[in-house]
């Protein structure tokens, strides 16, 4: 026999044979004495512990995963978007003058920082993202205010950079240190919801594509999400302001309405009393009673009579 067995020790090989001739194995007896638990504990899920689920996030990595898009970054160029032409120009000639030893696009470009050395990753990653956008039906869009990932109408600022490290200086004045590149380049989501990949130990930046697409529609989501929830919140905040805004009104006009009738009250009462006074005289002269009876029947709001001599300025001083 020829074959060569990987698993099973000489004894156990043995032994399996006999059984095989039909031979009965002798079953060691088990100890008289248990010291050992004779059941197994279990410990019962809490009830107001929850079961660990995959997170949304997840999910939506495994179906983008599934999907067939660009996500593979090339070793070189390949059809570069007239973005990536325009980025690969300015990042020949342009550096950054605060971060020595870094080179940078212009506004209306890639937003992109790093170290000469690692322009070629960049673009390639750039490149394949914008692809990748695109394929999922999504836009990538640039202009001077940065650069935005738009998915379903909501835009979500980002930027690709080469991670630094601080450095003290010494001959620089009013500077004590400055900002170098490290080497490791990273992508970041620089919106209200902030995220960043970068260059792990097992893992480059460059075969993270599927978690910063899944992530980014999950962001685009989530804002969609605290957009609704804040204009919910101004059409509430407006209506509150509208009711409160009229109430205000409506109690001036309350106010006003009350301020009067409590002078035309006053003015009542005191014509009452003016007419019982003219009729309390005696051997009144009676010219000069018509002419009193005229001024209460002026003063008077019920009859409010006109007068030729006085005006609605003598009644505020009543």
């Amino acid at each position: 026999m020829g074959g060569h067995f990987k698993s099973e020790s000489g004894g156990q090989f043995q032994r399996n044979l006999q059984v095989k001739a039909g031979h009965k194995l002798r079953k060691p007896k088990l100890s008289a004495v248990w010291k050992g638990k004779a059941f197994a504990e279990l410990d019962e899920r809490p009830p107001d512990q929850q079961v660990k689920k995959v997170s949304e996030l997840d999910r939506l990595v495994k179906r983008v995963i599934l999907e067939k898009l660009p996500f593979k970054v090339p070793d070189r160029l390949t059809k570069p978007d007239t973005l990536t032409i325009a980025a690969k120009e300015s990042l020949s000639k342009l550096t950054d003058v605060n971060h020595p030893g870094m080179v940078v696009t212009s506004k209306g470009q890639l937003d992109i920082r790093i170290a000469p050395s690692n322009t070629g990753r960049a673009l390639r990653f750039m490149d394949t993202l914008i692809k990748c956008v695109r394929a999922r039906g999504y836009f990538y869009e640039v202009n001077n205010d940065g650069n935005f990932v738009v998915i379903n109408d909501v835009k979500l600022r980002v930027n690709f950079r080469e991670q630094t490290n601080r450095f003290r200086v010494h001959n620089k004045p009013y500077q004590d240190f400055e900002w170098r590149p490290n080497g490791k380049l990273a992508f970041r989501l620089d919106s209200r919801l902030k995220a960043e990949w970068r260059d792990l130990k097992t893992q480059l930046l460059e075969d993270q594509l599927p978690k910063i697409l899944a992530k980014l529609e999950l962001a685009a989501k989530q804002e969609n999400e605290y957009l609704e929830k804040a204009r919910l919140w101004q059409e509430n905040w407006e209506r509150q302001r509208r009711i409160q805004a009229e109430r205000e009104i409506r109690q001036r006009h309350e106010q006003k309405e009350f301020h009067e009738l409590m002078i035309k009250a006053k003015r009542w009462k005191q014509a009452q009393l003016l007419r019982e006074y003219l009729t309390a005289i005696p051997n009144v002269n009676h010219e000069w009673l018509s002419w009193a009876n005229h001024k209460a029947d002026w003063l008077d709001p019920i009859t409010n009579a006109y007068d030729e001599w006085l005006t609605e300025k003598d009644l505020e001083a009543v």
